[in-house]
């Protein structure tokens, strides 16, 4: 016969125990080192606090990726520092929460400006919506949640560079012209330290389909031993670092809502000079000028991007140069937000598309995304009048990038590119390609004619 007290602690017990939906997926652990890289990730319809910690019980319903391996400086050995990644998806973005321990040194960190973490202890993840593509976004953190995030498109070299001093790495370079919009926090604890990321679904271009797996890799980079470890079992001899990510599998029901921003504006200049007679100062009043940018999502992977007359006030200014050899054009980061969106598609081996060329455009349109294996980009621009070298009259600028997905790890691409004024012309054709076999062998090629 069960005792009344046995009875009323177990009624004790269900009265504060969690419930449990039974419609929830169950959590998995998935090791990188055990080859379980094909990770079933649950969609909770939920919202949490980005508080920079886990205690949210939702994140105990995640995926946990562990496992992790040294990539940099010596692959294939177990990872001397322990990391845990969870990863939960809601109907409008993705979560991952980081616990990463530190056992062995101190935590570097530093509150930085953003895209200036590479000395710090610091957190990547290798995002491929678009499953076997050549290109991957890159959303990275140090300690305290400060964001680095750009895109890695392999084969290309890139202007502005994250991790450029692990030029050892067989990984591309990660473009960090680009700036997504996202969440992030984190904090230092005893053993380590803790972050999470919230990436929306209407920041990112996806695959157009219900049901959908996406590419994925963590990076993480130790500073104080100089090491980076991966959760997959990444070779520093392959030829594609992207081909050996692992895979988020059954992504359904992404609601990326309409994507829509327009944004007007008026602007207008005063100019001041010493004044003769009683008056002290003179002013000169610009007309004011109306402008406006636009951003439209056609569908989930592709773009629509528009602007008239921008104001280009508040971009960060560039950083002098100087000319050491006359035979060399000088270039510059590309630093302005309308050329900035699906700047990755007009990505080439040999850099051929320089958009800082349109000085001042009137009005300038661009189209950019990915359907199936091709990804596509178009922009036009009616620039302000420029050197009188070629006559009057506006230049007009076109370019065309369309690249194709070859198997795991290969892409041919053709660029065209037109700049029209006066009647004068300078055109561009090129075919280009890279190709890997064997898995560590690859060949790359570029043809142009202008």
């Amino acid at each position: 016969m069960t005792s009344p007290i046995v009875l009323a602690a177990l009624a004790a017990l269900l009265s504060v125990a969690p419930t449990v939906d039974a419609d929830d997926p169950p959590a998995g652990i998935y090791s990188g080192r055990s080859g379980q890289t094909s990770v079933k990730i649950p969609r909770i319809d939920a919202s949490i606090a980005m508080d920079g910690t886990l205690d949210n019980p939702v994140w105990q319903r995640a995926a946990v990726l562990t496992g992790f391996s040294e990539y940099s400086p010596l692959d294939g050995l177990p990872a001397e520092d322990s990391t845990e990644v969870f990863v939960w998806y809601s109907p409008r973005a993705i979560y991952f929460g980081v616990r990463a321990f530190e056992p062995h040194g101190g935590v570097h960190y530093k509150l930085a400006d953003r895209d200036k973490i590479d000395a710090d202890d610091n957190i990547q993840v290798v995002l491929s919506p678009f499953l076997h593509s050549r290109q991957a976004l890159v959303f990275s953190v140090n300690p305290l949640g400060i964001q680095s995030d750009g895109t890695m498109t392999e084969g290309v070299g890139k202007a502005r560079s994250f991790n450029t001093g692990t030029t050892q790495t067989g990984r591309p370079a990660t473009d960090l012209s680009p700036d997504f919009v996202y969440e992030s926090r984190g904090h230092v604890t005893p053993g380590g330290y803790d972050v999470v990321i919230r990436i929306p679904f209407r920041s990112i271009k996806y695959q157009a389909g219900d049901v959908q797996d996406w590419g994925v890799n963590i990076v993480r980079k130790v500073q104080h031993s100089g090491h980076e470890q991966t959760w997959i079992p990444t070779k520093l001899a392959a030829a594609s670092f992207l081909a050996q990510s692992g895979t988020l599998v059954g992504l359904t029901g992404l609601d990326r809502s309409r994507v829509l921003d327009v944004n007007p504006f008026v602007t207008a200049h005063a100019v001041g000079a010493p004044g003769a007679g009683a008056s002290p100062w003179g002013y000169n009043m610009s007309r004011p000028a109306v402008g406006t940018n636009f951003r439209w999502g056609v569908t989930s992977n592709l773009t629509l991007t528009g602007t008239y007359r921008p104001d280009f006030a508040e971009v960060e200014s560039d950083a002098a140069k100087l000319v050491i050899d006359p035979r060399q054009a000088l270039s510059y980061p590309e630093k302005r937000p309308f050329f900035l969106e699906g700047l990755e598609q007009f990505s080439t081996p040999s850099s051929l598309v320089y958009t800082r060329a349109i000085q001042a455009p009137i009005a300038a349109t661009k189209l950019s995304g990915k359907s199936g294996e091709y990804s596509v980009g178009f922009l036009s621009a009616l620039d302000q009048e420029s050197s009188p070298i070629t006559g009057t009259g506006h230049p007009l600028y076109n370019v065309l990038r369309v690249t194709r997905d070859i198997g795991g790890a290969s892409v041919l691409g053709t660029t065209i590119t037109d700049k029209e004024q006066g009647g004068a012309y300078s055109r561009l054709a090129s075919v280009d390609g890279r190709f890997t076999f064997d898995k560590i062998y690859s060949l790359q090629g570029q043809f142009a004619t202008s």
